[in-house]
């Protein structure tokens, strides 16, 4: 049983739901990938359709691809039962990121006990390389995934030797839900599901084959499902050309192979925001406990897969956005609790013993002084990125897609067309939005990562239609999407923050 919480544990437990709910709506401010995923539940509400839409109709591949259902029906729930708005939305991230707070510390605590269970969270919380407050205090997919995954781990982890069909069942369903919330995780859970199947056949030999084959299944099972569901079920055309356009919608930066990534991603896990540049030593230390054929050597190699498979997937075949390896990054803080642990025998700080040990000339002195020295270096791998994390929290930036949309709401009428590739507006106010289909997208992401042509290139809507404004923000100005040349029939009617509001002559 876990016994009632210290007061110390109280506090980092009230601190951390500070940190998750203050200033809600001001940090992050909306941008690109939240904005396209409110427009999900605000379809799903006003219109009855799972489905994203711009001005010429909905449009069923795109968010409703990289973030699922899990996300999406809470979400509109929460709509329909307060209203749309930004904080409604942000309200059902910031109960999933405690959640999965909370589930990571239960699979620390099955790994290794309450101690390390509580400095892995802390690890987790503040990691720069992981970003937990960033991800999770928006709608997004990888906090409600990574919920999903922790709950699904630590109950099988827990007792697997003796795990009924039930419980494989169930565990099986919670790392489904975390591949239906977050799809790329179907990248990281399914194969590590197979090796780790395969290791316990010729290596481990420790626990029963279904272990490792129900929950696979199942896994399978719910992610094909979902897929299925998405090309028959969402798109309202015939099957062959559904299967099309999601197939279009889901060509994505996932099998890249440039030499350049690969240099970029593995500069990436080495710099200092990925916990202090010990990455690899962690890593490293967590194979090696892995390697014992026992339980808890199987059950850190299965944690060590999931890590290694989704960081080697990262470097080798992604676009090296950091926030591709979230899962393998935030499983990697239970690799640093158990390295710091096993090394400072327990996180053990006595000052005394080391003051008497030196003043004897004792040869344990300089065993005992490392282990203060690490345990000040992994305070200060805590402290140090928690507190930058905190301080836009505390003091968040200027709100500029909050400011637009209130001068759109009050100079801009309702009906007039607006031209825009920042899909967060089009969440925050109700205007008549028109932005560039799902495929600019996936150009987009060649055109700044592997130097492919600029997207706009073969757009024709702002010349063929003429809309009323443009509105060009962060997004679209980041990826030089509205050029120029395209307008030269318009004029700056107003300028906040990133945004340009063009209207025309």
């Amino acid at each position: 049983m876990i016994g009632r919480p210290s007061g110390p544990a109280i506090v980092a437990i009230l601190a951390t739901v500070v940190l998750v709910f203050f200033n809600l709506t001001d940090y992050p401010t909306p941008w690109y990938d939240e904005g396209s995923h409110l427009h999900v539940p605000k379809t799903l509400l006003q219109y009855g359709q799972y489905a994203d839409y711009s001005s010429e109709g909905f449009r069923y591949y795109g968010p409703t691809i990289g973030v699922g259902p899990t996300v999406m029906l809470p979400i509109t729930a929460m709509f329909a039962a307060f209203g749309v708005g930004l904080l409604q939305a942000r309200v059902v991230m910031g109960l999933y990121l405690l959640a999965a707070l909370a589930t990571f510390f239960a699979l620390g605590r099955v790994l290794s006990g309450p101690r390390v269970a509580w400095v892995a969270t802390a690890l987790l919380l503040g990691s720069g390389g992981v970003e937990l407050l960033f991800h999770g205090r928006q709608v997004l997919g990888e906090v409600p995934g990574l919920f999903f995954a922790c709950a699904g781990l630590a109950l099988w982890l827990g007792e697997w030797e003796r795990a009924s069909v039930r419980r494989l069942l169930a565990v099986g369903a919670l790392l489904g839900l975390a591949v239906v919330t977050k799809s790329q995780y179907f990248i990281v859970i399914a194969p590590a599901l197979a090796a780790g199947w395969v290791l316990n056949l010729v290596y481990y030999r420790a626990v029963p084959q279904r272990v490792f084959i129900v929950p696979g299944l199942v896994v399978g099972a719910l992610f094909a499902i979902w897929q299925v569901v998405v090309v028959v079920a969402l798109g309202p055309g015939a099957f062959a050309d559904n299967l099309a356009l999601y197939r279009e919608a889901t060509a994505s930066a996932a099998t890249v192979f440039s030499r350049d990534l690969m240099e970029r991603g593995l500069r990436e896990l080495l710099s200092l925001k990925v916990y202090l540049g010990w990455l690899i030593p962690i890593v490293l230390y967590g194979t090696a406990i892995a390697l014992p054929r026992n339980r808890d050597g199987q059950r850190w190699g299965q944690v060590v897969l999931l890590i290694g498979i989704n960081l080697v997937w990262y470097v080798v075949a992604s676009v090296s956005w950091i926030r591709y390896a979230f899962l393998g990054l935030s499983f990697s803080a239970l690799l640093a609790a158990r390295f710091f642990s096993d090394l400072t025998d327990g996180y053990r700080i006595d000052l005394r013993g080391l003051w008497t040990s030196w003043r004897a000339g004792a040869a344990d002195w300089p065993t005992r002084a490392l282990r203060i020295v690490l345990l000040g270096w992994l305070g200060a791998m805590i402290v140090v990125p928690l507190a930058r994390a905190a301080l836009p929290i505390v003091r968040p930036p200027f709100n500029a897609p909050a400011a637009m949309a209130a001068y759109l709401k009050a100079e801009v009428p309702a009906d007039a067309l607006i031209e825009t590739w920042e899909p967060e507006m089009g969440f925050l106010t109700d205007h008549r939005y028109h932005f560039p289909p799902q495929t600019y997208l996936y150009r987009s992401v060649s055109y700044i990562w592997a130097g492919g042509p600029a997207p706009s290139e073969g757009y024709t809507f702002v010349a063929d239609e003429q809309p009323d404004f443009i509105l060009a923000g962060e997004f679209s100005k980041y990826v030089h999407f509205y050029p120029e040349e395209w307008l030269t029939d318009y004029h700056v009617q107003t300028e906040i923050g990133p945004f340009t509001l063009y209207r025309r002559n």
